[in-house]
Order: structure tokens, then sequence, then C-alpha cells
């Protein structure tokens, strides 16, 4: 007889998971809206204001004594960096499009003083190369003073000075035919061309000289949040939290053709001297792929060059990247920032915009004067929100797995999640879910969910589809992942329950699935749309098999399918009852047609076209996952699929185990710990993070958290911590332990944090479940329920 033996407690935790930090959304301590927008916006006089522009901007004020609060409100386009009597306070903006405009509210009373202050910024405009994630009107800074007390800095042409900085200059990456990248698209910003001798250095400090700098030119743009009447930006205050910075040393150099180098030489604890009239390169190895703002300072060496290369990993002759953790053989190769010093003391260089980097490689080519390097570390950048959830076992791959999860979580948790941290470095809505799903599930936070579900609205187009990525200057539409944003709708829903959010999207859910109706085939399979349909990464490459590129497809009708579903539980739970009938008809009806045209019974498992030509384990996958099949059968289904010797055309990458862990928690199938083999796999091959695809792929992103969902189903699956209803009110604990002896989980909450501690012998199971206040819940073990 199976056993269960519990100690079921409900304590009054010592504080929510959830977190606010500095984020700029309602109910923070910082106002969001200024009591009235008396501010313009400013810039150059005499710059092309869409072109590729650094300038500066100085104001000097009296205060009478240093003040307790001194709330502004600050934006910038494309990006400004904001300092105070020197101090840097805070970068920005947070990315958005013409009408969400966003601008940082912060307190400067920290860094003020009483008497004479300098409050300065700088503002990039990348131009017409800048990073596809960056949308532009023109270059401009604006300052607005929250109350009486602070306007009188606000930006206007009467107290602020700009200047056009003419030593730095636009270097392009070309990543199209035999430049700088290797793998593909590079859609992130122009690198840096610095000349040391032409760069106002100290434009930021009180006693810089600025006598000769201009009065700005007011921008025709009225600062507003009202859309009916906005000539330019329309600002609305930042929805995700402000990153923080922190010092990262660069601590080994693994090869260089310096002679004697000191074998513990560390970066800033001695100056390195390179010598006149020679060209050296020395190769950096943090060991961890990282992201930042990488500061060299520099004395001497007038003409010197310094070439400052960065990537995720090296490459041997074959453009392979084999171990990481192997050098030998290998070289670096990607983008890079290039230095042209004058004959001064302490220039400090460092890039505007963050680089993503494990290896970098400093290319130093002399002149007449010997180069000093003074110091050289990383400025580490990155969302606050701490790691808040636990988890143990027994066996050790899983901590390995869990690391390299939760660093590129982190890492790439910046604006907002990006894709990637050093290739393209935007939001895209199909790689989101399962980003959103582990990162929630290790922080408990939920703003970046709720950002990223207003921007993709944002972004819809006509037809009801919202575009791939956005903030986004160009346009990419996949229908697959118009359909991926309503799952994240009913994931919101299910882990916040804020019932008015919800419902203020229902509407956009129709003009999806009446886009999906008119692609409907007279077989009733999804056809052919004018848009790519992204799946999955399929071998050797493409977001599509042979078969399904055009349509007519079981998975994509299944795709289909399987939002009918979760938006019919929305529905439901918002009261709509016959919508949520009507679409779970729906759903069930195009499953139904998916196994009557797609289902080898003889073989147990699907295939993607009606022909039988190409069978796909995707497809069994969804079918697990949506209504055509009894429990049973979808169990009998899950053991076919999970078997390694049934024979598909193709399997699932590494994104699409999103969906296969899904149907094992379905299921019950399946043992979590044999699938993790991929990634115990990964981190043998020496990465920090999880990659774009499988190792046999040689992925070109080394940071991709789409595939960092493993840690979210830590918890939904193998601790089996579930919301059973809207907003975590009640919690279903149905562990899927597998071969695990022991799990241990703290997992955060909206409505608090769950402690999970179970021991499994055989088929009974003993432990203790933790629940925070004013949460229900039940626990099935074997069939049985408590």
């Amino acid at each position: 007889m199976n056993k269960i033996f519990l100690r079921l407690t409900i304590l009054f935790p010592f504080g929510l998971a959830f977190q606010t930090l500095l984020a700029q959304y309602p109910h923070h301590a910082l106002p969001q809206y200024p009591e009235e927008w008396t501010a313009q916006w400013i810039t150059h006089p005499n710059i092309d204001e869409t072109a590729y522009n650094l300038i500066h901007f100085r104001n000097a004020f009296e205060l009478e004594s240093a003040p307790e609060q001194f709330i502004v409100h600050v934006s910038g386009d494309n990006r400004y960096r904001l300092y105070v009597n020197g101090q840097e306070v805070v970068y920005g903006p947070q990315l958005g499009d013409m009408r969400h405009w966003r601008y940082e509210t912060v307190d400067l009373s920290f860094y003020l003083k009483k008497g004479k202050n300098i409050i300065a910024a700088e503002v990039i405009n990348w131009g017409v190369e800048r990073s596809y994630g960056i949308m532009s009107f023109r270059t401009a800074f604006l300052l607005q003073g929250h109350s009486e007390r602070e306007i009188a800095i606000n930006t206007t042409t009467n107290n602020w000075k700009v200047l056009t900085n003419q030593g730095m200059h636009e270097k392009t990456v070309f990543w199209r035919g035999g430049g700088e990248i290797i793998g593909g698209f590079y859609a992130a910003n122009p690198t840096n061309s610095v000349v040391a001798a032409q760069y106002p250095w100290g434009w930021q400090q009180a006693d810089f000289n600025d006598s000769q700098w201009l009065r700005p030119k007011m921008v025709f743009a009225r600062p507003t949040t009202d859309a009916s009447n906005g000539h330019g930006w329309i600002l609305q205050p930042r929805t995700t939290v402000i990153q923080t910075s922190e010092k990262e040393s660069l601590t080994r150099i693994a090869r260089s053709d310096l002679a004697n180098l000191p074998t513990d030489f560390q970066f800033g604890a001695q100056a390195l001297e390179i010598p006149a009239n020679s060209r050296h390169t020395l190769l950096i190895d943090q060991g961890y792929v990282t992201l930042g703002y990488p500061k060299l300072t520099l004395s001497g060496g007038k003409g010197a060059q310094v070439k400052v290369r960065y990537s995720e990993a090296l490459y041997n002759d074959q453009n392979q990247k084999g171990n990481r953790n192997e050098i030998e053989g290998k070289v670096i190769k990607g983008i890079s920032d290039v230095y042209v010093m004058d004959d001064g003391k302490n220039r400090t260089f460092q890039p505007i915009w963050f680089r993503a980097f494990r290896f970098i490689q400093l290319e130093v080519q002399t002149q007449d004067e010997p180069l000093q390097i003074n110091g050289f570390y990383n400025v580490y950048s990155a969302s606050p929100i701490p790691l808040q959830a636990e988890f143990a076992t027994t066996d050790s791959v899983y901590q390995k797995v869990w690391d390299i999860c939760w660093h590129g979580l982190k890492i790439c948790a910046q604006d907002n999640l990006l894709s990637d941290a050093y290739y393209e470095q935007m939001q895209y809505v199909g790689d989101l879910r399962p980003h959103l799903m582990g990162w929630t599930a290790l922080t408990g936070d939920l703003t970046y969910f709720r950002s990223a579900m207003e921007q993709f609205n944002n972004s819809r187009l006509p037809d009801g589809n919202v575009t791939s990525c956005y903030p986004l200057k160009a346009t990419f539409v996949h229908p697959t992942y118009s359909l991926v944003w309503i799952d994240m709708l009913h994931d919101l829903m299910m882990l916040d329950g804020d019932k008015r959010l919800i419902q203020s999207y229902t509407g956009e859910i129709q003009e999806v699935f009446d886009y999906y109706e008119s692609l409907i085939n007279e077989n009733g399979l999804v056809g052919k749309s004018k848009y790519p349909m992204f799946i999955d990464w399929y071998l050797p490459k493409g977001g599509n098999s042979p078969v399904n590129k055009d349509g007519n497809s079981a998975i994509l009708t299944l795709n289909y399918a399987y939002t009918l579903g979760k938006t019919a539980k929305i529905m439901e739970w918002l009261g709509y009852q016959e919508k949520a009938n009507f679409y779970q008809i729906q759903g069930a009806k195009y499953a139904e047609v998916v196994r009557r045209l797609c289902f080898d019974a003889e073989r147990g498992i699907y295939a993607d076209d009606p022909e039988k030509t190409f069978y796909d384990q995707r497809a069994s996958i969804l079918a697990v996952l949506t209504g055509a099949h009894t429990g049973e059968e979808k169990k009998s289904l899950m053991q076919k699929l999970l078997d390694s010797s049934t024979e598909f055309d193709s399997r699932a990458n590494l994104f699409y185990y999103f969906y296969l862990f899904e149907a094992m928690q379905k299921t019950g199938v399946g043992d979590f710990t044999t699938e993790l083999q991929l990634w115990k796999d990964i981190a043998a091959m020496g990465m920090s993070a999880t990659p774009e695809k499988r190792i046999e792929q040689h992925p070109r992103s080394e940071v991709h958290p789409w595939t960092a969902h493993p840690v979210h189903f830590y918890f939904s699956l193998v601790a089996g911590i579930r919301p059973m209803s809207p907003g975590f009110k009640e919690v279903h604990i149905a562990p899927q332990p597998g071969s695990l002896e022991t799990v241990q989980a703290t997992y955060p909450t909206k409505q608090g944090t769950i402690h999970v501690d179970l021991q499994f012998k055989e088929e009974d199971v003993v432990g203790s479940i933790v629940l925070p206040p004013g949460m229900n819940g039940m626990f099935t073990w074997q069939k049985q329920q408590i």
C-alpha cells in the first residue's frame, strides 16, 4: 500500500517574494508622474539629429542646503547616461516605441551638496545602423523636475549647455560576407572608435571649463503623455526595474606574447607597459560569459591604437568552438572597440552600449612612445532582482544545470528580457515564454512579465498578429508567436491573478484567432501563411521542417488547438462561459482533425503531414497537450515519444523541450533527470549559460535564456508545485521525482513562499510542506490526494 506521511504548515512569511526595488510601476515610493511637464526636449543646434552623434549636456546650479529629496524624471533618444557632480547616477531609457517612450524617475539627493552642483548627461544616437531593438525620433535629452523644488534644473535653452563629441566615431559591425561576426544575424549597436586627442576628457566633472559650449536648441515636441497631441515622443514611466552596476575584476590573462609578464599579474594592481614601436596581444579569459561596460585606463603612448575584441567563445580553424575551456589552437573572433591614444594620463575608455563576453583580447600597436595599461575591469550591469528560489536533491546534475540556467537568466535581465546577450539583444515573444517562466520561478518577479505583455500588445498589426520581437525598428512577424503571446497571458493569469489586467487584453485574442481561421485549409489543417511560421530550430538549420514550412501541418494546427484550450480557461475565469465553451470546442475540433489525418495508429506516433512522410516528435508532444486522446492514450503516446528507439524524422530542440516537459507534467510519464542529459552535455562543454540550440548544431549564441526553462520544471514538475487557481491562491503539489530520493524546494509566489521537503522510498513519500497564509492546497501522490 502506498503511504503518505506529511506535515502541513501555514506560516506568515518574513517577506513576500514579490520584489519592487526601483522599478517604475504603480505603488512604488518614487512618484511616476511630475506635477506638470514644463521642461523642453533639447538637442545640439548644429548636428544632423537623425545621424550618429554623441553629445554632452551640462547644467550648473546652486543649492542653499543639501536636500533630503530631489526627484527628477529623465529620458533621452537613443540613450542617455546621467551624472551628478561627476558621479554616474542612471542610464536609460528603458527601450520602448514612439507612443510609449520611457523615462526614469530618480532621487538625486544622495549626490547633491550645499553650494554649486553640476548635473551632466551624455546622449548617444547610433544613427541608421542602431540596434534593431531601438526605435528613434531624433537626438534629444529631457529632464523634468518633479515639483517646484526641482524644476530649476529642467532642460531648457537657457540653463543648459551642449557639446558634440568630436572624438567618438561610429564603428559599423559587418556580419555579412566575412565580417567580424561568426554565426549570422547581428542586430545590436555599432561599436566605438575613440580618438583621445579629440575627446573632451572630464566633461562631467565640476571643474571642467565649458565656456565654449553652446546653448542647446529646443526640439519642437512638447513633453506629453497624451497621444492626441504628440509631435514626437509620448512619454510613459518605466515598467521594469532600473539596472544596477558593480565592479567585476578581469583576472586571468590566458595568453600573451609579452615577454616577462608576471604569472600573477592583475589589472589595476600594477601598470603594464607596452614597449614603443611594438605590436602585442593579451587574451583574457573571464571563465564565464558576462555582460557590462568594460573600463580600460591608459596613459602615454601617443598615437598608440588599442583594439578591444569581445567574444563569448574561441574558434578553431573550422570556425567551431569545441570545449569552451580549451583554448589551444583557437582564436578570438567578434566585435571590437578601437581606442587611439593621445599622450594623456589615466584616459579611461568605456563602451556606451554593453558588451557580452567571456574572452577579451587587447590588440595593441604602439608608435614612438610606450603605452601604460593602468587598469582594466568590467562594470557588470543587470537587474538587481535577487534569486529567491532554492532547490536541492541527491543528484549533482541538478545544481550544474541550475547554475547555467540562472546565469543566463540573470545577465539577460536588462531594460527588457533579452533574447540573447551578444548577437541580437532583443525581446522576442517566442523566446520570452520559457524565459519568463524560468525567471519567475527563480525570482518571484512579475514586472518583466507584465511589461512584455504590454509591449507586444503595442506592436499589434492590423491583421491581429504581434511582431515577433518588440521594440523593433523593422517588422518581423511569425504568427506562431502571436499564439505564444496568448499562452503567456494564461501563464500570467495563473501566476498573478490580476483580473482587470487580463481582461484588458481579451479583445486582441480573437484578432489572432481570426487570422488563424483565415488560414484553415479545406481538410481542416492550418495552411500556408504569407508570414514564416517559426516552430523550433530544426537540424541542420532553419525554423521549419520541409513539410511544415508551407502549412498543412499537424504541428501548426495543434499549436492553434493548444492556445484555444488556454484561452477557454481565461474566458471561464473572467466569467465569459459561452466564449469559454466555444474555444474549448474549437480546440477539441482541431485536435481531432489532426488525429484523423496525421496519427499513425500502427506506429503509435504522429506525422506532421497527412501524407505521413515526415514524423516529427513535436507533433506527438502537442497531441499530448491537446484534446484528441484520452488520459491513458496520452500516457501511451508519451511513452512512445520518449522512447529513444522510436524513429522520428526530427526531434525537439532545446527550446521545444519546454513543451516536452509540460507533456511529462501533464501525463506523469518520464524521468526528468534522464531528459536533463542535453543540459548536462552543455555544462560538460565548459559553457556558463544555456545556448540557442543543441550542441551538435554548433550554436552561435552562448547565452540564450529560452533554453533556461528546466529550472521552471524543477518546481512545477519534479517538486510538482503548480497554481490550481489564478494568482496562486490555491496550489496543487504533485511531485514527479523519478529516480530522485529527496526533493527540497523553496518557491516564491505572489502569495508568499512555498517550502517543500520530501523524501521518496519506493512508492512511499514522507516530508513537510509549508504554505504561506491564505493559500489553500492539495497534495497528490500515486493517485492519493490530501
